[in-house]
């Protein structure tokens, strides 16, 4: 026999109660959850600028550093020939050696004089707008940027005994120092200096 009470809650229009926990997240939980996520969001962002900026830097040193390279091995070559004279038809030296500018000359041609519309007559300085220039024949109009933003160039001047010399006649080694600076994002500079020495053999003939 079936329960009366029972009987009586089936034909009843009660629903029956079910037990169940609470659903969704409370609004601290949300605030929490927001807050964590903006933590790990910033620290994201943080990292990759932080990569980014490291990647920038060495991008733009590696450039300031190859740039000051070639602006040393184009002078390198063309210093290394001074005083070249074949025909010792003439003196053919260097004809001046300051901190801030070299000149010298080499018959290259070998036809016992230095041309006045060649490269025979060659300086390297320092402009105005801080480029490194090639100069020939003491003609500024002949002048051609080589490097842009150098912020220094330094010869010194050695004799047959690695001694410092101001006589023209005594030089047999050069000492070039070439800094270039760059830009590097936010408001940073970036500088490399390249130094070199080259030995004149032509100038102990």
């Amino acid at each position: 026999m079936i329960n009366k009470s029972f009987k009586n809650s089936l034909s009843s229009n009660r629903p029956l109660a079910i037990i169940c926990g609470n659903a969704g997240f409370s609004l601290i939980e949300l605030v929490l959850s927001m807050g964590i996520m903006l933590v790990v969001l910033s620290a994201i962002i943080s990292l990759f600028t932080s990569l980014n900026r490291m990647y920038t830097t060495q991008g733009v040193a590696a450039g300031v550093q190859q740039v000051a390279r070639v602006g040393i091995d184009i002078m390198t070559r063309n210093i290394r020939m001074a005083g070249l004279n074949p025909l010792s038809t003439s003196i053919i030296g260097i004809v001046q050696a300051a901190p801030e500018i070299i000149r010298f000359e080499y018959d290259i041609d070998g036809d016992g004089y230095i041309a006045t519309d060649g490269e025979e007559d060659i300086a390297y300085l320092l402009n105005a707008n801080n480029q490194l220039i090639q100069q020939r024949n003491g003609n500024n109009d002949s002048n051609r940027s080589l490097v842009d933003n150098v912020s220094d160039l330094t010869f010194r001047y050695l004799d047959a005994d690695d001694m410092d010399t101001n006589d023209l006649d005594a030089i047999r080694t050069v000492e070039v120092s070439l800094t270039v600076e760059e830009p590097a994002g936010r408001d940073k500079v970036l500088s490399r200096t390249y130094s070199t020495r080259v030995i004149c053999r032509n100038l102990s003939l």
